[in-house]
């Protein structure tokens, strides 16, 4: 069976997907209206997939692969949303096992949403991996899995899903915006075939976008612009914050609630909008656009992209014009400026200095000084405390056994970092604030697409983002880089309960399971590398 979407990426040409929501229920009205739309649509020729959400918002809805299913039997190719907020490792490959008998190839991994809702309160989050090691997974199944068994390894047949992942350039601080890009060089790395930006409205970002892939050595990657039609309505609701990772600024939504006082509600500017930012997507090299929006219809789809198609050659003067950033918000690269030294509203291709310095430094620091020298003399092979400590760990490993108790070691993090004493500790990789119990969506490869202004997606104005926190405690000891050279692999559960410390001497842990990023020249494939006690001091001390 063919698959469009992939074979137009690859073959360079411009794609277009509809984003579409099939809600709660099983055939609810509601889904039958998706269903009809998503036909219609795609019927118009233009479309190359049609891009199905798995429980948006947090909240419970059919599943995406379900609704998958019934369109690619009529003939509709998708892309499946899969994401890692309701599932565990082992659900997931169950899922993907489904998916691979049914011949649905096209993913797009994420972390998803929080979730908000449930049968009788809130359901429990899973997030048992992360949108990194997620795309790895897919990977090593499209490898064939090797499964261990007692009568020696088996390999299962080789899968053929063509995984993408997604980011969002949209961030208007300096940590945000880098570790942003940084988790998408790891999701790459994991083998991602493909990018689909989130949500904004800066032209100026989305060209910063293509410039940091094409420098990291990635530009042959395919990656697609979000072009969402916003009414005055959803911006509003967006603008407070109710959209997680979507930015509004003051002047859209002003412009926004201006059109809507039209005898249409401003549907025409609406689509104009979308079409000069599809236009923008083509010339600035995007190898497609993803259009969501309420009630997308065939027509709404047909109007947009002839108007793109009619104004495409003036392209260069919506640029200016798709402009709404943060008043002051950070940019990667310096700003192009015409002869009189006024800001054209594309990027040049040199680097803007890393400056900022956080407005609450001290609370994102607090602490971390004594950890720091703890972990240098204690946990760093080869410095003084360390071969006590392992020998310490050794002798009652062989004493007591693995699932000794341990709570000296226990209390301690608990006090200092909230521990949830997982066992596979997560405190070295994210500078000594707990991915599992700092972070409700428990990230360790970089931070999920929600947060603002610093905030964490789920505490926002209470909790930092750890990886924000993470970036601003690397940077005061010019250790930005080693935010950007491996991938963390997924927490390992039957060390539940167990010595993190032991583990960690005993090189058990995710220190030693560390898949290394590789430079542009090395790549696309990462290799995977143990850590040696002499790469630990070299990349610790």
């Amino acid at each position: 069976m063919s698959n469009r979407f992939r074979e137009a990426l690859e073959s360079g040409e411009f794609v277009v997907t509809c984003e579409l929501i099939p809600g709660r229920g099983a055939n609810e009205p509601s889904q039958v209206k998706e269903y009809d739309a998503a036909v219609a649509i795609y019927g118009t020729g233009r479309v190359h997939a049609i891009s199905i959400t798995d429980n948006p918002g947090g909240n419970p809805a059919i599943a995406a692969d379900a609704f998958a299913d019934e369109l690619e039997n009529q003939g509709v190719p998708t892309l499946v949303h899969f994401t890692c907020k309701d599932k565990n490792r082992n659900q997931m490959q169950a899922q993907l096992y489904s998916m691979q008998r049914r011949g649905l190839e096209n993913l797009l991994v994420m972390s998803g949403d929080y979730v908000y809702s449930g049968w009788e309160g809130r359901s429990r989050p899973v997030f048992d991996l992360d949108p990194v090691q997620a795309t790895m997974l897919v990977t090593d199944m499209n490898s064939g899995l090797v499964i261990k068994g007692p009568k020696g390894d088996t390999r299962e047949q080789a899968a053929h899903f063509y995984s993408g992942a997604c980011v969002s350039p949209f961030k208007w601080t300096e940590a945000e915006t880098m570790t942003q890009y940084w988790k998408m060089e790891k999701k790459l790395a994991a083998g991602a075939n493909f990018i689909i930006q989130q949500l904004g409205y800066d032209a100026r970002k989305m060209e910063e976008q293509l410039f940091y892939v094409r420098e990291k050595g990635y530009g042959d990657v395919p990656m697609i612009a979000n072009i969402y039609i916003i009414s005055a309505g959803v911006a509003k609701f967006m603008k407070g914050g109710n959209i997680p990772g979507g930015f509004m600024s003051d002047e859209l939504l002003g412009i926004l609630q201006e059109e809507a006082k039209a005898e249409d509600k401003g549907k025409a500017t609406r689509l104009l909008r979308a079409a000069k930012m599809v236009a923008i997507a083509r010339g600035l090299g995007y190898a497609g656009v993803h259009i969501g929006g309420n009630g997308l219809t065939a027509e709404i789809f047909n109007t947009i992209l002839d108007q793109a198609d009619e104004i495409q050659d003036q392209w260069r003067d919506w640029v200016k014009e798709i402009h709404y950033g943060q008043p002051d918000g950070f940019y990667l690269y310096k700003p192009e400026l015409d002869a009189n030294g006024v800001p054209t509203g594309f990027n040049t291709h040199e680097r803007a200095p890393l400056t900022d310095s956080y407005h609450n430094k001290k609370k994102i620091l607090k602490g971390y000084g004594l950890s720091r020298a703890f972990h240098y003399w204690v946990l760093t092979p080869n410095k003084r405390f360390y071969g006590m400590l392992r020998s310490r760990m050794d002798g009652l490993d062989r004493k007591k056994g693995v699932n000794r108790e341990h709570g000296l070691e226990h209390t301690c993090k608990a006090m200092l970092y909230g521990c949830m004493d997982c066992g596979d500790c997560g405190l070295l990789v994210t500078s000594y604030t707990c991915p599992m119990s700092g972070c409700p969506k428990s990230q360790r490869n970089g931070p999920c697409g929600g947060g603002a202004d610093g905030w964490c997606e789920v505490y926002p104005n209470e909790r930092y983002c750890i990886h924000v926190k993470n970036y601003h405690r690397r940077k005061k000891f010019n250790e930005l880089v080693e935010l950007d050279s491996f991938i963390t692999p997924p927490n390992n559960w039957d060390f539940s309960h167990t010595s993190g410390w032991s583990n960690y001497t005993h090189e058990r842990d995710n220190t030693y399971g560390r898949t290394y990023l590789q430079t542009p020249d090395q790549r696309p494939q990462a290799a995977k590398n143990k850590r040696t006690g002499a790469e630990n001091e070299s990349k610790e001390s």
